[in-house]
């Protein structure tokens, strides 16, 4: 049995992506370096299958008619206030600490504190190129919820393509972050993507749980070190019950 490989921050220990050696693993190293913006899609509640419940953790799968990717939606519940889930999505100097097998985030603009562009790229194992992805993100919070919504989609062509890299074309994700009582907070994510290039739609499917299953958990523990636990921020309300 392979171990699971760790690494530590502030005497935590966060999963860490192994590395692997066959072709069908190599999904798990790029998919979910963009986790971290996102969009909903109006389907019903039961096109949801339930395809790993661990940790807290639960992950659901279901086909698109236009994508031969599935669609990933991702619930947790944490310990936490809104303002430090936020300011973890607007740190991303710091992805790679929690968003699996993230190697490169950075702000292009910051348009306001609800808006922004975001850069990031995914690394892939050998032979597979590596992913882009320009994000453009929008933040939302109910007024009389305090739900925070975090919806995102890919702009490809922000920005040149590096002959280097695979441009992500094609993402629509979402963060729903609805406060609870006694400081809880449940976290919805959803993801579309299509990755591009030569990788194909079965491969992908074959490991597309694995990427957002461990960036829930480690979000869970980076969100309580001493750099985010219990933050607040000056544009995103705390509900009090």
């Amino acid at each position: 049995m392979r171990m699971k490989q760790t690494h530590e921050i502030n005497g935590i220990s966060f999963i860490k992506p192994p590395t692997y050696k066959k072709e069908m693993k190599l999904l798990i190293n790029l998919l979910f370096t963009f986790l971290i913006s996102s969009s909903g899609h109006a389907q019903k509640a039961d096109d949801w299958k339930l395809v790993r419940n661990q940790e807290g953790v639960k992950i659901y799968l279901r086909s698109v008619k236009d994508l031969g990717t599935k669609e990933v939606l991702g619930l947790t519940q944490i310990h936490s206030t809104l303002g430090a889930l936020v300011s973890m999505i607007k740190d991303p100097e710091n992805h790679h600490s929690w968003i699996y097998a993230n190697k490169e985030a950075r702000f292009l603009k910051i348009i306001s504190d609800s808006e922004w562009i975001y850069y990031n790229i995914s690394e892939a194992p050998w032979p597979v190129r590596n992913r882009d992805l320009i994000t453009h993100v929008n933040l939302e919070q109910d007024p009389d919820t305090y739900v925070v919504r975090i919806d995102s989609e890919g702009w490809p062509d922000y920005i040149p393509a590096n002959k280097n890299l695979v441009r992500i074309a094609r993402l629509r994700s979402l963060w729903v972050f609805t406060p609870k009582n006694y400081g809880m907070i449940d976290i919805r994510f959803e993801l579309s993507i299509d990755l591009g290039g030569d990788i194909p739609a079965w491969l992908v499917n074959f490991a597309i749980d694995k990427g957002p299953f461990n960036t829930l958990v480690n979000l869970g523990k980076v969100v309580q070190t001493a750099k985010f636990r219990g933050q607040v921020l000056p544009f995103v309300k705390e509900k009090s019950f």
